[in-house]
This record gives C-alpha cells, structure tokens and sequence, in this order.
C-alpha cells in the first residue's frame, strides 16, 4: 500500500505545542455532523437530482441548528450541535483542521483525546476516519501532524490498533491466540495487556503497519453493505515527551481515534445467525456509549463507564482533563437514519434541568396515580379482597405518611362519619405495618412515586 501523502497546511510555529490543552473542569464532548456526499449510484437512481434530507438552518461560535427533512412525507426535526459539515468531498480535512488539530497539542502535555466516527452503517465512518490515498482522512492527518510536531519537539510516537468484536478485545497490529484482557491497576487506570505499541517514525512506517492491521479487521457482508465493520476499530497514537523541569520523566498522552461499527436496523440488513449476534453486541456497545457522553455533558455524579467493554477501555479518555469529539455521519439520503443517529447523538442537548416541586407532587393526579399503585400492590399480597373497599377507604400510605394534612382533607372526614369505617382504615393500617421485613419503606417510595417492591 502506497503511503499517505499529506498536504496538511501550515498550523503555525510547531516547535512548541500551545499551553491551554488540559483544562481544569469537565470537557464536555463536542457532538458535530458529517454528512457525506450522494454516491454516483445513488445520483443514477434518483435521476440525477438528489435532495438531501440534511441541512443547517443556523450556524453561530457556539452552536449549529441541523434541520432533517423527509422529501416524501415532509416529516422534519431540529436539533441544535455543536458545528456541521456538508456534502463538499474535502469536508474530512475541514473537520481535522478545525475540531481534531486543537486536540493535538495537548497530547504532548500529558493529556489524552479521543475522536469517535458514529452512524449508521453505510453512512461514511471508515472513509471519515481512514480515507484514501488522495484525501486522506482523519487518522493518517492526525499521525502526519503528531510526526511534525515530534520532529520538532524531540518527542517520540507508538501506535496501537485493535478492534472490540462481540464486547472483546483483539489486537490488529499483532496475531494474538487470545483476546486482549483489560485490567484495573492499584491507581485505577485501564490496561490492555499485552496490546503491541509499535515505534513511528514517519509516514511510510505508519503507512505499512496501518495498512496490514486493517486487513484483519472483521468485516462481512449484510443487506446494507457490501463490506461491512463488524467490530470498533481503535488507533492509539501515544505520545512520549521529556519533561521540562530536568527531572528525566516522560510525560505520555494519547489520541484515541475510532471507527465505530455503524448501528444497525436488522429488519432492514437482514442479519441472521452470527451476523445477529454481531448487531446486537454493537448496538449495545454504541447505547452505552451514548449513555457515557450523555452523563458526561450533564455533569452526571456517575458515568456508566463499565456498561461495556469499548467504554470501560476509554475511561481515561473520556471525562476528566481529558478531551473528545464525536463525528456524527449521516447519509444524504436516508432520512429516518440520519433522525436515529443525530437524535442520540444530541441527547445531551436537549435536556432540561428542574426539581420537582413538593406541591407539584401534591396535585389529585399524583395522589390518584399513588392509590391506584399501592391498590394494585395490597392485591398482589393479598391484603384486599376488592378493588372496592380500598377505593372507598382512600390511600392507607397518604394517612399513615402525612398525617397532619390528612386532618384538613375531606377523606378524613367522611371516615369520621362511621365508626365502621375508621375501624376498616386502622386494620389496612396495621396490614401495611405488618407486611414482611425484606420490604423495607424505602421500596414503597422513590423519587417522589410508587415501585412495587415485587417489581424491583
């Protein structure tokens, strides 16, 4: 394989990297868009003239309003990102220059990045990620840069490659008989033992260690694609510097960069046997995922790191100091997967904040909710005969629960109008008190409404 030859402008003087890389706070992860442009045989099929379900209705410093559009059914939503780019064929070397290359610098201090392609199969992640010899993509752009700046820092770059397949690691760069194991050390940090790291020293030694790991990524055909990523492809580029302090220490930072396997709608590819199997661990790798930057850009106190094998692997890469980019790509062409993918991609945008307020909980609809679940509870526990008696006493959990405000109700004074029935109400009562002890009050209540601990 011919190596990559990169054109790569000028980004300013690289014999220093710049300083403000490694932020103090949180790094939320920038979510933008990639739409590819329309194959030649897409273009045939729709005579010539094919329009685009995607376009950007605003563009401002801080946020872009992306606009879906169905041509047949006029369906349509927005979402608000964080930048877009269009069909242009040279798009890939914007989205480097522009979001991949401020990642760059802080490697060299010690900081980590990871840039992740996501969408649907089909829909342009390998080409975003690996492109071609005449326009490179972002993978051989970032090696071509971090190679300028180590030539002119006296820093030194390994690469690693494996692939995640069916929630397990495999190392591309070497043949291994075994799955790569992931292991915790004593400070918490994630390693892949035994994953190969292959010294770098220029384009054409990238170029041929690249090139024979992705032939021995999984692939396979399905209804959508011819070839198809059957597992999340990850380069590590780490990057060693002498510190400056004199002390002899090497400082290291990575860049992660991936393809993932593209989601699938296995009503559409077909999938059967293995190739099922294959859809589901991806897809439930990517929901994962999703829920990992979905925490992270709302300052969740929880990330679900361990929700998979890809996520766990990149918990010093996502959160923290560290910082990372999502290249949402779509197809021009296909409208319902272009709303799967930005709809997931932007969850985390289109969250509102609030608290539920004591009196909010307070309104008749709650409280008729509330006695509707604790009838159905007593029924399965067998501490009630008909759905009519509870009905006529009320919720026994209202008055045992507050019971100052019981006193002002009209419920309390219709069960002061019979002796009978405030005997019936101390015996539902006294049920309650008396039920098990592994259902402890906790179960009864959480966040402001019933569970039923049979359901838990």
């Amino acid at each position: 394989m011919a190596s990559y030859q990169m054109n790569t402008p000028k980004r300013g003087n690289l014999s220093t990297p710049a300083r403000p890389t490694c932020p103090n706070s949180i790094s939320k992860v920038r979510v933008i868009i990639r739409v590819r442009p329309f194959l030649p045989s897409e273009i045939f099929s729709r005579n010539g003239n094919p329009l685009s379900c995607v376009s950007v209705l605003g563009d401002s410093s801080q946020e872009v309003t992306v606009h879906l559009k169905d041509q047949e059914t006029s369906r349509n939503e927005c979402y608000k990102l964080d930048n877009f780019f269009g069909q242009e064929d040279y798009n890939v070397n914007q989205i480097f220059q522009r979001e991949v290359s401020p990642l760059i610098p802080g490697v060299f201090h010690g900081c980590n990045a990871t840039v992740f392609a996501y969408g649907a199969t089909g829909s342009g992640k390998t080409y975003t990620m690996q492109g071609s010899e005449e326009l490179p993509g972002v993978m051989p752009l970032a090696m071509s840069s971090i190679l300028s700046m180590c030539q002119s820092t006296g820093s030194t770059a390994e690469i690693s490659y494996y692939e995640v397949y069916m929630d397990r690691c495999y190392d591309l760069l070497e043949l291994k008989p075994k799955e790569i194991a992931v292991m915790d050390d004593k400070d918490g940090q994630i390693h892949l033992k035994g994953l190969a790291r292959v010294p770098v020293n220029s384009m054409s030694e990238f170029s041929e260690a690249f090139s024979c790991a992705v032939q021995r990524r999984k692939v396979a055909h399905t209804g959508l694609n011819d070839v198809s990523s059957r597992s999340h492809g990850v380069l590590v580029i780490s990057v060693s510097t002498l510190s400056k302090d004199g002390s002899g220490v090497f400082i290291t930072g990575k860049l992660n960069l991936i393809d993932l396997a593209g989601n699938e709608d296995n009503r559409r590819t077909c999938n059967e046997g293995i190739r099922l199997q294959e859809s589901a661990k991806i897809n439930q790798s990517l929901f994962a995922l999703s829920n990992v930057v979905y925490a992270l850009n709302n300052n969740q106190p929880r990330v679900p790191y361990r929700e998979s094998k890809l996520t766990r692997i990149l918990q010093d890469s996502l959160g923290g100091t560290s910082r990372a980019l999502m290249v949402a790509c779509l197809n021009p062409g296909e409208y319902q997967e272009s709303v799967h993918t930005v709809s997931l991609a932007a969850r985390s945008r289109h969250v509102a904040n609030f608290v539920y307020s004591a009196q909010r909980r307070d309104t008749l609809t709650d409280k008729i909710d509330m006695e509707a679940k604790l009838q159905a509870w007593l029924e399965s526990k067998g501490k009630t005969k008909s759905n009519k008696k509870v009905g006529a006493l009320g919720s026994p959990f209202i008055s045992r629960t507050t019971p100052s405000s019981v006193k002002s109700t009209k419920k309390v004074d219709m069960w002061q109008r019979s002796a009978k029935a405030k005997a019936v109400s101390k015996q539902r009562i006294s049920d309650l008190a008396e039920r098990p002890q592994n259902v402890p009050d906790s179960n009864l209540v959480q966040n402001g409404g019933l569970v039923d601990p049979v359901m838990k």
